[in-house]
């Protein structure tokens, strides 16, 4: 009987050891089949900053030293681009993955005004906000457990269009607004935006500000997996910086000539976002998150290289986009070629320079294959996961659509990109002008006369993708009476 218990009581312990290293084998075998955990992601974007705003983009005058880090501890892409010239367009397809074109918002929200009797063409409407319908980034990160903070500029629709409706747990200070009255306190109507107003004061800068809220989410989520999309208002118009910096580059430049670019005022405001974006980063490995976040920084569209209404808008235009040509509201490279900084120390080496073309909307696709590649993506953007890897992607062709006339006097016009051709027609007079980027990225010797033949392909290239997309063309304005 007592040889009996003891039996029984070992075949308790062997089934339980068993079972123990059965769990244990089985709970190895789905870690090991469910991969790393998914990054942190922060996106954060400047308003209207050109691609030679930075030192790591040859700019000698400005001083970035943050982001001088983060492109040395990441992928600093040479041809990064923004979808459109312009912010709304750029900004919907930031989010959705799709081209502005697909969503129906090819100008600035707001901006598409009935045509006057100067202008030749009459434009296609647009949407007034970024419709429900379309999945944002927010919301398809927010399926897979993320926490969401929208912080800074929209630009995308008010209301029931606004970010919090939009897939953000948070939003701070997104709303129809497309630019503050002032960067200083109380920066719009007091009021407005209690958020970024209550518990500051007189002296107050937007930028700064606009971090605080940023690094409390980080601080408050750091042991979730987060999504921060922080938007800068900065640099655009109004053009203030602090006064501080402002008399930096005062001293630095010798004088305060405006007609310098870019100009001491607007200096000010790039530092302070290298500044801030260096409180965020700094913020990461404080709490020791830094290895596993992906930061994306870019802009909008280019630098801003005409005045605009100067009573308001003051000390412009404030930069050149130095080598490019023209800049923000055009689809020369000065309006959509872009800083395209990404850092992701998990998968990324640092140290790179790579120089495919990437733009806007291929970030949907990017981050929904930082771990799951059977995952939903758009068809107008591609992942970038190969190149962070080391591999190369598929040649494609890139397309820009503004159907319109700019603020910036910018002309109705379509782009496109294959290689290192480009081609941009204009509607007005049905022209075309054809370059070769590789040789000649400043777009100073146009080739459609001298290759017709390369104008020809690139033409047919061109318009089936306009066709493809179902693109809207302005028409002839039935009130113009000439200039």
């Amino acid at each position: 009987m007592y040889s009996k218990r003891i039996c029984r009581k070992f075949l308790v312990i062997l089934s339980s050891a068993l079972l123990l290293f059965a769990c244990k084998t089985e709970k190895k075998e789905q870690n090991e089949t469910a991969g790393p955990p998914p990054p942190n992601i922060v996106v954060i974007v400047a308003d209207d900053m050109g691609w030679h705003d930075l030192g790591c983009y040859g700019n000698d005058f400005l001083e970035t030293p943050n982001l001088n880090r983060l492109a040395a501890q990441g992928i600093r892409f040479t041809d990064g681009y923004a979808a459109a010239p312009l912010c709304s367009p750029s900004r919907a397809s930031l989010l959705t993955g799709l081209h502005p074109i697909s969503v129906n918002i090819t100008e600035h929200i707001h901006g598409n005004r009935p045509p006057g009797p100067k202008q030749k063409l009459k434009t296609p409407p647009v949407s007034q906000q970024l419709e429900l319908e379309y999945i944002t980034t927010a919301e398809a990160l927010k399926k897979r457990g993320y926490a969401t903070a929208h912080v800074g500029k929209w630009h995308l629709g008010g209301g029931k269009f606004s970010p919090q409706h939009q897939g953000f747990d948070l939003n701070i200070a997104g709303a129809w607004n497309g630019l503050p009255q002032s960067f200083f306190y109380p920066f719009f109507p007091m009021g407005e935006k209690p958020e970024i107003q209550d518990g500051y004061k007189e002296g107050d800068y937007l930028t700064d500000v606009l971090t605080d809220k940023a690094v409390e989410f980080i601080e408050k989520q750091k042991d979730t997996t987060f999504f921060l999309n922080l938007n800068f208002y900065s640099p655009h118009v109004p053009i203030e910086g602090k006064e501080e910096l402002v008399e930096k580059y005062r001293k630095k430049r010798g004088n305060d000539d405006g007609s310098i670019m870019p100009n001491i005022h607007y200096a000010a405001m790039i530092e302070s976002i290298d500044q801030n974006v260096g409180r965020v980063m700094n913020k990461l490995e404080e709490l020791d998150l830094a290895e596993n976040t992906l930061i994306v920084f870019t802009s909008d569209n280019g630098g801003l290289s005409v005045q605009e209404v100067p009573a308001f808008a003051k000390h412009t235009p404030p930069t050149d986009n130095g080598p490019l040509r023209a800049g923000k509201g055009y689809l020369y490279e000065g309006g959509i070629r872009e800083p395209f900084i990404v850092r992701w120390p998990k998968v990324i080496q640092p140290g790179q320079t790579n120089d495919t073309p990437v733009i806007a909307q291929d970030l949907f696709n990017t981050f929904m294959d930082t771990n799951d590649t059977s995952s939903e993506s758009t068809k107008d953007g591609m992942s970038l996961i190969p190149i962070f890897k080391g591999a190369k992607l598929k040649e494609r062709g890139l397309l820009w659509h503004l159907p319109h006339y700019s603020p910036q006097h910018g002309k109705p016009s379509s782009a496109y990109r294959e290689g290192d051709w480009k081609i941009l027609h204009f509607y007005e007079d049905d022209r075309y002008e054809l370059y070769n980027l590789a040789e000649d990225f400043s777009e100073s010797n146009n080739l459609a006369t001298s290759d017709p033949k390369k104008l020809e392909e690139m033409k047919k290239k061109l318009n089936a993708k306009l066709t493809e997309m179902d693109a809207q063309l302005p028409e002839s304005n039935p009130n113009y009476t000439g200039t």
